[in-house]
């Protein structure tokens, strides 16, 4: 009788399928101590001052009033957004709930400014770049992350391991969006017996991030990069967690990355979940409909997805919470600490072992 498989033995051999694409949410930024939504929606609330504090709070109530027990920061925006919309509002009202507006918006962009990458975040991109150096290069796909986050993270951790990040943008003094570049490629040309040959380096990634970024900006209908400051009055090109999600990502450029995570899915044979909680139905869509046609789906996540309790037995979803650990639909009534980012990050497997 061979000797029985262990939960990390099952997990190290579901990591192993080159076909990758690693999906990232806000769970994978909490230990650079970035907050989560409700950490959030306390640090904006605690912060206001004057009219918009007395605005928001009026928001608060007015929410708690229709049953919402604990208003978090999206239920916040939305309502807020929703009160902006109203075509018999008043002058008054409408300069308050704006004012208020931006200065939320701009607590949620101090808020999740970082200042340089976290060892966590190094040690994933290694064990990154290492696996795809383990594959044959003209059959190994590049390494694609997608993200729902705002924040730096990916990019500095990039800079300090001297790692090619490509975003959408081109340019070095003024950076403007060119969604093309996404479909270079980056290595080494040479020639042997008088025929060009190419050989792709692993050091380099396809960031998509699907909600925006902090150093990302629109100038005159262009989109841009630069650095983001805490000085600056400019309000960086991103999806604010609201109700108001789908219609903003159906704009440029938003439309195009959302289109390309299609994509991905459609090609990939596994996609790495981490630390997102599947609250972006926009996004759901295209995970279930990969999940419909042979597409394998690995959830890392402190808590169990309500999003997916209705497809526990899925054949081809496993899930790794704190709780419970669920491979391929089946309960495997055990627990394992790999739902943390930093863990699941130091632990990530080789392609081949040693």
């Amino acid at each position: 009788m061979g000797k029985k498989q262990t939960l990390e033995d099952i997990l190290k051999k579901k990591t192993r399928e080159p076909q990758i694409i690693y999906l990232l949410g806000g769970g994978a930024s909490f230990c650079a101590g970035l907050p989560g939504i409700f950490q959030l929606t306390q640090l904006v609330r605690s912060g206001l001052c004057n009219t918009s504090c007395r605005t928001f709070e009026e928001i608060v109530q007015a929410l708690i009033d229709n049953g919402i027990e604990s208003p978090n920061i999206e239920e916040l925006l939305s309502e807020l957004y929703y009160r902006l919309s109203a075509v018999d509002l008043s002058c008054h009202d409408r300069e308050r709930f704006k004012m208020t507006l931006e200065e939320v918006c701009q607590y949620i962009q101090n808020a999740l400014k970082v200042d340089g990458p976290t060892e966590y975040h190094k040690e994933f991109l290694r064990h990154l770049v290492s696996r795809r150096e383990a594959e044959p290069a003209k059959k190994a796909p590049p390494i694609q992350i997608f993200t729902t986050n705002y924040d730096l993270l990916i990019e500095l951790t990039c800079e300090e391991l001297h790692l090619v990040a490509i975003n959408g943008f081109e340019g070095i003094f003024h950076r403007r969006w060119n969604p093309n570049c996404f479909d270079y490629d980056i290595g080494k040309a040479s020639t042997h017996a008088q025929t060009p040959r190419f050989e792709p380096s692993a050091h380099h990634i396809r960031l998509y991030k699907l909600h925006g970024s902090l150093s990302w900006f629109e100038d005159n209908g262009e989109f841009c990069e630069d650095k983001p400051s805490l000085v600056s009055k400019r309000t960086p090109l991103i999806i604010y967690p609201s109700r108001l999600k789908y219609a903003e990502s159906i704009r440029p450029p938003f439309d195009w990355l959302f289109r390309r995570f299609g994509d991905a899915i459609s090609k990939a044979r596994l996609l790495i979940c981490l630390g997102y909680r599947f609250a972006d139905e926009h996004l759901n869509q295209y995970i279930y409909r990969g999940l419909d046609n042979g597409l394998s789906v690995l959830v890392f996540s402190k808590e169990p997805i309500d999003a997916l309790v209705n497809k526990p037995t899925y054949p081809r979803l496993s899930m790794i919470s704190e709780e419970s650990t669920i491979i391929d639909g089946k309960d495997q009534n055990k627990v394992t600490d790999l739902w943390a980012f930093e863990k699941f990050a130091k632990w990530l497997p080789a392609l081949k072992e040693e």
